[in-house]
């Protein structure tokens, strides 16, 4: 087995199992989106999971809020949606999704397992199980911003135990392949996102340094052009970007990796030296600033 630049697999990567390392190799050589997924339901299907439904929200908290899915299921599901319009509120599974970390089974094989639920809820589960899904699990998924998260979900029918005993062989090669998966796939979205945009590489640098807080004026200076100009690219970029103002752009610069995250750019200028964890008690973590090194270097008395 090789990864896509051609390096061999070396032993010390191949303690994982072998269906997950094939997974992991593949998710290597993705370039877009919509391969990530489709690896994903080709992996799920040799497991014996037809299903799988990959949910992305900007805010779980608020179910109407923009969320964007890729699902197995036929188009039935999302005409139900007009039967029971509040669907959304009444999945608590993604409740559970946002507040916690752990995945979780549902289904209505997993009825008496799944506690005081609504009747809305169960209703759901069991428009899900006329097609066929009785049984699935739901791994719950961050992107690192508050509200936003997403959900992996695989299932299939199943009854309780046989999908107790498929999760008890291969839980944790799904965890592993959702975690992947849900990088590689939101790592390769911020580049399509700009390629949707059109943003020139004039226009990205211009973004670029709104992100790190410059005036007009201070752009123009840095770009070497006019303030006039400055002005109209702008007005260029909000218009392509649906960007409603200069804080949306500032957002925008960090969202997509155009400038340092804020709260970590005041950290690259130092170096961690030790750190100690032998107890709570003796945990000690020592910084310096890069800087300051060099000029105690330079006030070292030479003999």
């Amino acid at each position: 087995m090789m990864h896509p630049d051609g390096t061999a697999i070396q032993e010390s990567e191949t303690f994982i199992p072998e269906r997950l390392l094939r997974f992991l190799v593949d998710l290597e050589g993705v370039t877009a989106t919509t391969e990530v997924w489709d690896l994903l339901v080709e992996t799920a299907a040799r497991m014996s999971l037809p299903f799988v439904e990959y949910t992305y929200a900007t805010d779980f908290r608020n179910p109407h809020r923009p969320r964007f899915v890729h699902t197995t299921l036929e188009g039935a599901w999302l005409g139900w949606s007009e039967v029971c319009p509040d669907r959304r509120e009444t999945v608590s599974f993604e409740g559970h999704g946002y507040e916690y970390l752990t995945p979780v089974t549902l289904g209505v094989s997993y009825f008496e397992t799944m506690g005081t639920i609504s009747a809305e809820c169960r209703q759901h589960l069991l428009m899900a199980a006329q097609l066929g899904i009785d049984a699935a699990v739901a791994f719950p998924l961050r992107t690192g911003i508050e509200g936003q998260a997403a959900m992996l979900s695989f299932g299939g029918r199943y009854t309780r135990a046989e999908f107790d005993d498929l999760l008890t062989r291969n839980g944790w090669t799904l965890h592993a392949m959702a975690q992947s998966a849900h990088l590689r796939y939101t790592e390769l979205l911020k580049g399509e996102i700009v390629a949707q945009f059109g943003l020139t590489r004039k226009q990205k640098e211009l973004v670029s340094l709104v992100g790190l807080g410059m005036m007009d004026k201070q752009i123009a200076h840095t770009l070497g052009i006019s303030f006039s100009a400055v002005r109209q690219r702008l007005a260029t970029v909000q218009q392509k970007t649906g960007a409603q103002n200069r804080a949306d752009l500032a957002a925008l610069s960090v969202r997509l990796d155009l400038v340092p995250d804020p709260l970590l750019r005041d950290q690259e200028g130092q170096v961690t030296i030790n750190l100690a964890n032998r107890s709570a008690a003796a945990a000690s973590i020592e910084l310096r600033h890069a800087e300051t090194d060099r000029t105690a270097a330079d006030d070292t008395p030479r003999d």
